[in-house]
C-alpha cells in the first residue's frame, strides 16, 4: 500500500483479501440520475385555525374539580371530546334576609308535615273503620310523603346556606368540546370566576400545521404542491415526516422579508407540539439530472475536503476528491468527481479512510 503522502495528492489503497473481507467493502457505480432538489428552512409547528377552543364561564360561579380528585386537569393531559373537566357551580343572588328565608322555609314544611301526618293518620283509621274510603287514605299518605321530601329540601338547603350562602343548588358541567390536549389551565379549584372568565384551552393534535417562513426571492422557487420533508431538530419527533401543502392564510414579515407557507402534518403519536421548531426541506421546481452517489460514500478529511474511493480494480482503491453540491435524501449530488459509471465505495469507506492515514492503529 502506498502510504503517508500528501492528502492533496491521489492514494492507491491495496488490501488483502482477508483485510477486504473484514472491512466489508461494497461498491456501486456513479449515477446520473434525476433529483428532485430542496431546500432546508426552519419551521414552526401550530394548531390548524379552528381546532383550538377555549372554554370560557358562561356565567359567574365557582369551580369544582370532579370525581374526587381535589384538583382540575393538568396542562398537557390528553382528553376526549364530551369529558368533564369540572363544575361551575353559579353563584345565588344576594339576599341580606337569606337565612331568615331559609329558616321560614323549614318551619312552614315542618308544620304541613305535621298537618298532612295528622290528616293521614285519621284517614287511615277511618279507612280501616270502614268509616272512610281507601282512596281518601291513600291520598292522604301521599300528601303526607310530599310535605316531608319538601321538609328533607328545605333542610338541605339551609344546610347548604350555612356552609356557602353565595353558592346555588346546581353545577353546571364543563365539558371538552375536542379531542385534544389541555394547553392551558387558566383557574384552580375552588375559584371563583366571573362570567366570561377564561377557565381552559383545548388543542387538538392529531394533525396540526407548520408554518414555513420562506424568504420573498425564494418563494417562487418552491414547488407548492408537491409534499414536504419535516425532521425534528432535536431527534425528537423521529425520523422525517411527510408534510403535505395546505392554504393558509396569507401572513409575511416586512422585516425579515419572508412569507408563510403552510403544510399538514400528521400527528397521531402525539409527538410533536404546537410551538415546536422543526427543519423543513421545501421542494424546489428545478429538477434536472445530475451525477449522484450514495451519501455513505463520501469521507471528509480535517480540512473539510469531500472524497470518494474509486475501485479501479480488484483489493485497489483510489482516493479521488469530489465536490458535493448537495445532499438529497440518501444520495449526494456531485459537481465535481468520477464519471457516471465509475465503481465507488459504497459502504466501509470511512474504513478505508482510516486504513489509508494509519487512524485507530
Amino acid at each position: 500500500m502506498t502510504h503517508r503522502v500528501q492528502e492533496s495528492e491521489l492514494t492507491t489503497v491495496t488490501l488483502t483479501p482477508e483485510a477486504e473481507r473484514r472491512l466489508d467493502i461494497h461498491t456501486a457505480p456513479v449515477e446520473r440520475r434525476t433529483v428532485a432538489r430542496t431546500r432546508e428552512v426552519g419551521g414552526e409547528v401550530l394548531a390548524p385555525p379552528g381546532r383550538s377552543a377555549m372554554l370560557a364561564a358562561p356565567l359567574a360561579g365557582v369551580l369544582r374539580a370532579v370525581g374526587g380528585r381535589g384538583a382540575l386537569p393538568q396542562a398537557g393531559a390528553r382528553v376526549r371530546r364530551g369529558d368533564t373537566l369540572a363544575r361551575l357551580v353559579p353563584l345565588a343572588p344576594v339576599d341580606r334576609d337569606l337565612r331568615a328565608q331559609a329558616d321560614q322555609q323549614v318551619a312552614s314544611a315542618a308544620a304541613r308535615l305535621e298537618a298532612a301526618e295528622a290528616r293521614a293518620t285519621r284517614a287511615a283509621q277511618l279507612a280501616q273503620e270502614r268509616a272512610g274510603s281507601l282512596r281518601a287514605s291513600e291520598e292522604a299518605a301521599a300528601d303526607r310523603d310530599v310535605a316531608r321530601a319538601t321538609l328533607a329540601a328545605a333542610r338541605a338547603r339551609r344546610a347548604r346556606l350555612g356552609a356557602s350562602p353565595l353558592e346555588a343548588d346546581v353545577a353546571l358541567t364543563v365539558r371538552a368540546p375536542l379531542d385534544g390536549v389541555l394547553r392551558q389551565v387558566l383557574a384552580a379549584d375552588g375559584q371563583t370566576v366571573a362570567a366570561g372568565a377564561p377557565l381552559f384551552e383545548v388543542t387538538a393534535v392529531a394533525e396540526l400545521w407548520v408554518r414555513v417562513p420562506v424568504y420573498t426571492g425564494d418563494l417562487a422557487a418552491v414547488d407548492r404542491a408537491a409534499p414536504a420533508s419535516v425532521r425534528g431538530l432535536s431527534g425528537a419527533a423521529g425520523g422525517a415526516r411527510v408534510a403535505t401543502p395546505v392554504e393558509g392564510p396569507p401572513t409575511s414579515d416586512p422585516v425579515a422579508i419572508t412569507s408563510d407557507v403552510f403544510y399538514a402534518l400528521a400527528n397521531a403519536d402525539g409527538a410533536l407540539r404546537p410551538g415546536e421548531r422543526l427543519s423543513v426541506a421545501l421542494p424546489l421546481r428545478d429538477a434536472g439530472e445530475a451525477t449522484v452517489v450514495p451519501w455513505s460514500a463520501v469521507v471528509f478529511d480535517v480540512e473539510g475536503g469531500s472524497w470518494v474511493y474509486e475501485a479501479p480494480g480488484r483489493h485497489s482503491y483510489v482516493r479521488r476528491r469530489v465536490a458535493v453540491g448537495y445532499v438529497a435524501g440518501d444520495l449526494a449530488v456531485l459537481t465535481r468527481g468520477p464519471a457516471a459509471g465509475t465503481a465507488v465505495v459504497t459502504v466501509g469507506a470511512a474504513e478505508l479512510f482510516g486504513t489509508e492515514f494509519g487512524a485507530g492503529h
